[in-house]
């Protein structure tokens, strides 16, 4: 049995699909605390390296002590390429350590210096597996809003929500002028929280579900990166229009996902949809069936294992 250590936090979702998958994983609630662990039972240090630079020192013995042992530092980078959290200072920690053996990540924009480099995006949650009959979401009755949109608008220091705020209310703005009865529903998460049943029935519940930016945009540039709601919104069987991002191409099949390059773009696009509701379905059952298939965490956690180089499941 594989046996990873990490300080992530139990309801991280790949440590949950690994762990379905046979993994023993052992939680600790500081980096220091991995010499209370007998380090000839572990096979790798799943890192929580934005926390880890905060503590160089502490950072610095585990690196020496992992390698005298021959255990991988291994990294996801969900917050690529630019890791808006990040300090200089710890940046200059990261190129002078070197620390990463294996280096994870949902965006090649930016590689950290590391021994080996694999591409592996977010995914869907499987609490987001839609379980209901699909031929019931072709059904105009069933719908209470025509476009939705949750994510994070106000009340945060990321420079990209600015950004999100502006395209939200510009398209409101233009879809009322084309359509003054068109049902929006926007829920901005940095004010409200819903919950995940609340979640599903919305995105189930709404025609078109949006997706535009993500925590790791800067204003000038987008992430190539998907965010996780590029994936639970089709697991969960809604329709999913999203801005696009470099890696849409390099994850999904084309012919099962729509983008747009700006607001204008969008707006066509809905109003092209709401008119032809077989059209939108045949995309989203498409979709739904694809992330299914191929990007649930329980594909992510084999993808990850397959990198590794000691396999013990």
């Amino acid at each position: 049995m594989m046996h990873i250590l990490t300080t992530h936090s139990p309801s991280h979702p790949l440590l949950q699909a690994l762990i379905k998958e046979g993994v023993k994983i052992t939680h600790l609630k500081k980096i220091e605390e991995f010499s209370t662990i007998p380090l000839e039972t572990v096979d790798l240090w799943f890192s929580n390296l934005f926390t880890e630079l905060k503590r160089p020192i502490a950072l610095y013995n585990l690196v020496s002590k992992l390698r005298k042992h021959s255990i991988p530092y291994v990294f996801w980078n969900r917050d690529a390429p630019w890791n808006c959290g990040m300090k200089t200072w710890h940046r200059w920690v990261l190129h002078t350590m070197k620390p990463l053996d294996i280096y994870f990540t949902h965006s090649g924009q930016e590689h950290f210096p590391c021994e080996q480099f694999c591409y592996l995006p977010n995914a869907a949650r499987p609490e987001y597996k839609f379980t209901g009959n699909l031929e019931e979401l072709r059904d105009e009755q069933h719908y209470l809003y025509d476009i939705c949109f949750m994510g994070a608008l106000g009340n945060t220091k990321r420079a990209g929500c600015l950004q999100r705020r502006l395209f939200v209310k510009e398209l409101q703005h233009l879809l009322k002028q084309q359509n003054p009865s068109i049902r929006i529903k926007i829920i901005d998460t940095s004010i409200e929280k819903p919950s995940l049943r609340e979640q599903l029935q919305l995105i189930q519940r709404s025609k078109i579900n949006l997706n535009y930016g993500a925590n790791c945009d800067l204003p000038e540039q987008l992430s190539w990166g998907l965010p996780e709601r590029v994936f639970g919104i089709p697991a969960a069987g809604g329709f999913l229009l999203t801005e696009y991002r470099d890696c849409l191409k390099d994850t999904f099949i084309a012919t099962t996902y729509d983008d747009f390059h700006d607001t204008k773009e969008c707006v066509e696009k809905v109003i092209f949809y709401l008119k032809n509701l077989n059209t939108l379905r045949d995309r989203a059952e498409a979709l739904h069936y694809q992330v299914l298939e191929n990007h649930m965490y329980s594909h992510r956690a084999a993808t990850f294992i397959s990198h590794l180089p000691n396999q013990k499941i």
